[in-house]
């Protein structure tokens, strides 16, 4: 079903029209003049970066495997030069023996190519690339170098150095190639295009009258030529080869039946399987269809109404608090609700295992049900913040490389990828399920689990305990998605945790976290806020929040000496009485055995119990906060600085 709704996808958007090009990043253009003769001390640069330009250059369909392939007009230091990209790597004779066989197959295939549409064209630019060719020999020494750089250090790798047009050398990596004749660049001439795809369409009809014919489990044609294998490679899943990788695959006799191997016991027809790999594939390449959640890619597509993917996007990537605020109030803005109402919207998430994409979930709903879920899971996730640092505004490029990991500081707060990183320390660290349970909350409505209460909360005690510039009201993405999970597994006997803070809860573990957070506050001010060190939040909030019995009558001691402490300082003196006030209101909530005898605390708390104390200390840290702000429209009765 999933791979139906692909090869759909590919359809409904046009992108088996001309599948004879792919997009591709060329760095290097040699430029040519009409006799050949190389303009300029060597190729010019396509682009400014060390990747180049892309452009939609021709792609053969002819496997890769057995090497020896080259691509038409635009490849590597290999197919146009003949050149091993590591002339002195280390290996066995035999291997080194096949390697340049491999090399010098590539370079001839490169060029048999171009003499073979010379040929079927008598293209004046294919000439002067030939003319180019016959006198490579003699530019070749000027042009390329193996070595190292002129200030290198004795441990510094060799590596082959391009002369540029301009006369200076440049590190080459594994760069691309192209030409330009008379100021032609020959991927972009249309009569070279126009010839390219009649060998593509060639070369599809000759390798599908060798395939074995039969039913196709994603189109439904009977007798359709089968593919053996399923291409192009899925490009861009973390944990993959650069290359690419198949959503497909067998490779053991263990996974295969009746005999079929490659992908036979799968049977997808050759047209079927190239639809949804090319629809992956555009997914992945898409900012407003994709999105890198650590190890792990969401993809997600409405079936007709486009612009809901870039919304999605935008909202699941980097909701900013203006964003959000305008989607809470105007959810169906730039949404045809009727239309919505027929649509379906699609979302699957891939990780990677070598040479595999694995499908970790993948979901089906009707699209005014997702948009509605959405909304709800930002009026979950919404929570009274009275500070918020400054966020990078700027886009931030999807990284496409397993060791990219986002700067996660620079991500608006309710972003997926930010709520999930409250689960570890390190952003690296992060489980493929954390991020897939949450966007399943998003777009389903569903309540991630509360195990992810605890290390939530372990991150949140580490994070007190040894980061001495942590302020917790900076910390909205924490918060936020404990008050989402809460609030998704309650019973109906349980306390709801709403957007501010709730002073008139009987709630224990609430309150017990909204005490510590007055007790830390008096303290703080007895030291005039120059606390050096721990104090009672760092030193005793795990215990608290787990234990309440067993601390808050010592910490409560404490705050005498604070309370008379912050009586004589001539900065805040008189505070003491409505710190007083605070701590008593607080303690009425809590029943005492008799009356007359002191507050009873809970002796223990539950997990989910311990998340509510976590919350109870945030709100009323905010709570408190905002009451030493100016008067504003928000904050019109400012309480006394506390």
């Amino acid at each position: 079903m999933l791979l139906k709704l692909l090869y759909e996808l590919a359809q409904s958007r046009h992108l088996l029209d001309d599948l004879a090009f792919a997009p591709k990043a060329v760095r290097w253009i040699i430029e040519l003049d009409d006799s050949g003769n190389l303009v300029g001390a060597g190729p010019q640069a396509a682009g400014d970066d060390k990747r180049g330009k892309e452009f939609r250059c021709p792609q053969t369909t002819r496997p890769k495997v057995a090497g020896g392939v080259a691509e038409f007009l635009a490849d590597g230091l290999t197919a146009v030069f003949g050149l091993d990209p590591d002339p002195e790597a280390r290996m066995p004779a035999k291997r080194r023996a096949d390697r340049d066989a491999n090399n010098t197959a590539k370079q001839a295939d490169f060029w048999r190519q171009i003499e073979e549409a010379k040929k079927a064209t008598a293209h004046p630019g294919l000439k002067a690339v030939l003319a180019f060719k016959r006198r490579m020999s003699e530019l070749q020494p000027r042009l390329l170098r193996w070595g190292k750089a002129a200030d290198a250090t004795a441990d510094a790798k060799p590596a082959w150095w391009l002369r540029t047009a301009g006369g200076s050398e440049v590190k080459l990596g594994p760069d691309n190639f192209t030409f330009r004749v008379n100021g032609q660049l020959l991927l972009e001439d249309e009569a070279l295009r126009a010839y390219w795809r009649t060998v593509h369409a060639n070369e599809i009809k000759t390798a599908r009258e060798a395939f074995p014919k039969g039913l196709c489990l994603i189109s439904g044609a009977n007798g359709a030529p089968l593919a053996p294998t399923h291409n192009p490679k899925i490009q861009g899943v973390p944990n993959t080869p650069a290359f690419g990788a198949a959503i497909v695959s067998f490779d053991k006799p263990a996974f295969a039946s009746y005999g079929f191997d490659q992908s036979l016991n799968a049977p997808a027809s050759d047209e079927a399987a190239t639809a949804y790999c090319v629809a992956l594939n555009w997914l992945l390449d898409r900012a407003d269809h994709s999105l890198r959640l650590g190890q792990t890619t969401l993809c997600f597509w409405a079936q007709e109404n486009e612009a809901s993917s870039g919304l999605f996007a935008r909202l699941l990537n980097r909701p900013d608090p203006q964003s959000v605020a305008q989607f809470i109030r105007s959810p169906w803005a730039g949404i045809e609700r009727e239309l919505a109402r027929r649509d379906r919207f699609c979302a699957i998430t891939l990780a990677g295992n070598a040479g595999r994409v694995v499908v970790k979930h993948w979901l089906q709903v009707p699209l005014d049900q997702a948009v509605e879920n959405f909304h709800q899971w930002f009026a979950d996730l919404e929570l009274f913040v009275p500070l918020r640092p400054q966020a990078d505004a700027g886009k931030r490029r999807k990284p496409r490389d397993d060791s990219a990991t986002p700067d996660k500081e620079s991500i608006p707060p309710l972003a997926v990828f930010r709520l999930a990183c409250t689960t570890v320390r390190e952003a690296k660290d992060l489980p493929p399920d954390v991020p897939a349970q949450l966007y399943r909350a998003a777009l389903e409505g569903t309540a991630p689990s509360t195990a992810l209460i605890k290390p939530i909360l372990d991150q949140l005690h580490s994070r007190l305990v040894r980061d001495e510039h942590y302020n917790l009201l900076f910390d909205e993405s924490r918060f936020a998605l404990l008050r989402l999970i809460l609030n998704r597994n309650r019973k109906d006997s349980t306390m709801e945790i709403k957007t501010k803070l709730t002073a008139d809860t009987d709630d224990p573990a609430y309150n017990c976290g909204r005490l510590l957070a007055v007790l830390a506050a008096a303290q703080a001010k007895a030291h005039e806020f120059k606390l050096e060190g721990a104090g009672v939040a760092e030193r005793y909030f795990g215990t608290a929040s787990v234990s309440p019995a067993s601390v808050f009558p010592l910490i409560l001691r404490l705050n005498r000496h604070h309370l008379k402490k912050i009586s004589k300082s001539e900065r805040f003196a008189g505070h003491e009485r409505f710190l007083q006030e605070q701590i008593q209101n607080i303690l009425t909530l809590f029943k005492p055995e008799q009356p007359g005898k002191p507050p009873v605390f809970p002796r223990t708390l539950d997990l989910q119990a311990q998340g509510r104390f976590a919350l109870g200390f945030y709100q009323q840290s905010a709570e408190d906060e905002a009451a030493r702000k100016p008067s504003s429209p928000t904050n019109p009765n400012p309480k006394p600085d506390n």
